[in-house]
């Protein structure tokens, strides 16, 4: 997959992009008459979404690309203290929904008609839910889940199947 830049007046107007069928099918250099470079990209290896951002494409013109340099820098503290927040109102969020529908379920006919079991199991499900700190963990947030949600039906054990006796 080829990626093009449109050049006017010395300046990269758009791209890096891939270019429709009906105009990639023309010779690079029939697209170089019409502004369209070649663009070679140059990344970095590595990139870790959580501690790094990318900065701005820095673009070389050349007499026949363009060569796209990405560069990227380490997240400020105060870019990893915002990210932290919002994945902590996401998870509190989250939390509070999982109880919420837990409890709206609990009181439902359906789970009363559920086997003690499984009702043990939603009872335990929203004791984990409840006690699952979510605040004041700063970058440990990442790591907080949630167990699944307990089945709300009681279904019949599948059958093992019988071997009949062989002689």
């Amino acid at each position: 997959m080829k990626l093009y830049c449109f050049v006017e007046n010395h300046a990269v107007v758009s791209g890096p992009q891939v270019l429709p069928m009906q105009v990639v099918a023309q010779s690079d250099f029939e697209l170089l008459a019409l502004g369209w470079y070649y663009a070679e990209c140059v990344r970095p290896t590595t990139f870790t979404d959580r501690t790094e951002v990318f900065l701005p494409i820095q673009y070389d013109i050349q007499p026949t690309k363009v060569v796209c340099t990405y560069t990227k820098r380490d997240k400020t503290q105060a870019e990893l203290d915002a990210q932290n927040a919002e994945k902590q109102t996401q998870v509190e969020t989250d939390k509070a929904d999982r109880l919420a529908s837990a409890v709206t379920f609990m009181q439902s006919p359906e789970y009363a008609a559920l086997s003690s079991a499984l009702q043990m199991e939603w009872v335990g499900y929203v004791q984990i839910v409840t006690d699952t700190v979510t605040t004041g963990l700063g970058d440990a947030i990442w790591d907080v889940s949630f167990p699944p949600t307990p089945p709300t039906t009681d279904t019949p054990p599948t059958p093992i199947p019988l071997l009949a006796d062989v002689q």
